[in-house]
């Protein structure tokens, strides 16, 4: 009586909704052992909640962690179906908007309509899907490239920063922007293109104000996020053998970042760089100190 009390319907259904963030569809219940008047019964005492249709929680929907709220809505379209689009961008920790709903990306043919999901239609999923934390989601490639759609270019830029940031593998293989043909957000995609092919990966709100300091100053553009002796660092100017660093502050400002910040230093100074470093707060708050200086250390006019 014992061993049938623990491995009995509870026991198997604790087991896959422990593995799926509290969810689990009715064709899991059923393969658990329990019968359809049975799961009718539990919905009805409170010891399942139905997110879906043919989707359950074991705990109520405010209780779920927005994991358990993603994943219900993508096993509710379907086979195939995969989170995409804003939800996606915050799986991938690259988009900080909150959304009061999911989005879904599912094959046509799939699903018609279900509650409280936005529901996109592919043609060409196939390798395009991949499995983070247990949910179906679209690479990280074709999430940046779906966000074109619809979010605005600013979000994108930094969507694409953060890609970055947590050092995602955007080689040839998995550039967003080969996905520009035929989308609405086409011109945002090309847009990355180009400025990726002119100044390298340039993201962040810090590189992109140092830029245009040294546009308005008339200094030369440097390349940016390039690799010099196995470093990747922020900008360069190759004939001058200069390297800027820019210090946004919470990357920067651990033990461990300040010695590692001081070793890449020391490193391309050995091979034959210069390096100057620049904090947020002084190209914010002293854009003509900083272009001072810059011109200096390019050998420019300075400005009085």
């Amino acid at each position: 009586m014992r061993k049938s009390a623990i491995t009995g319907p509870d026991h198997a259904i604790a087991e896959i909704a422990g593995e799926q963030w509290a969810v689990i569809t009715w064709r899991q219940l059923l393969g658990a052992g329990l019968s359809r008047p049975a799961i009718t019964r539990r919905v009805r005492s409170g010891r399942l909640h139905r997110l879906h249709r043919g989707v359950y929680s074991l705990v109520s929907r405010s209780a779920l962690a927005p994991e358990g709220i993603w994943l219900a809505g993508v096993l509710a379209c379907g086979v195939g179906a995969a989170l995409s689009h804003r939800s996606a961008g915050m799986l991938w920790e690259i988009l900080d908007r909150d959304c009061s709903f999911v989005e879904v990306t599912a094959p046509i043919g799939g699903a018609q309509f279900v509650g409280g999901v936005l529901l996109h239609r592919s043609r060409s999923l196939g390798k395009g899907v991949v499995r983070r934390q247990g949910i179906p989601v679209t690479t990280l490639e074709r999430t940046l490239a779906d966000l074109a759609d619809v979010v605005s270019p600013a979000q994108l830029r930094r969507a694409a920063q953060q890609a970055e940031f947590h050092r995602a593998r955007l080689g040839s293989a998995g550039d967003p922007w080969r996905h520009a043909n035929g989308r609405r957000g086409a011109p945002n995609l090309r847009t990355l293109a180009l400025l990726r092919a002119r100044v390298g990966m340039t993201w962040s709100e810090l590189e992109l104000r140092m830029l245009r300091l040294c546009r308005s100053a008339e200094l030369p553009e440097p390349e940016s996020n390039r690799r010099i002796a196995g470093i990747r660092v922020d900008f360069l100017w190759r004939a001058e053998r200069l390297i800027v660093e820019t210090d946004g502050g919470q990357a920067h400002l651990t033990a461990t970042a300040f010695e590692e910040d001081r070793r890449r230093d020391v490193e391309l100074m050995l091979a034959g760089w210069r390096v100057a470093r620049f904090t947020w707060a002084a190209i914010v708050n002293e854009p003509a100190m900083v272009a001072n200086r810059l011109a200096r250390l390019l050998d420019r006019p300075v400005s009085p």
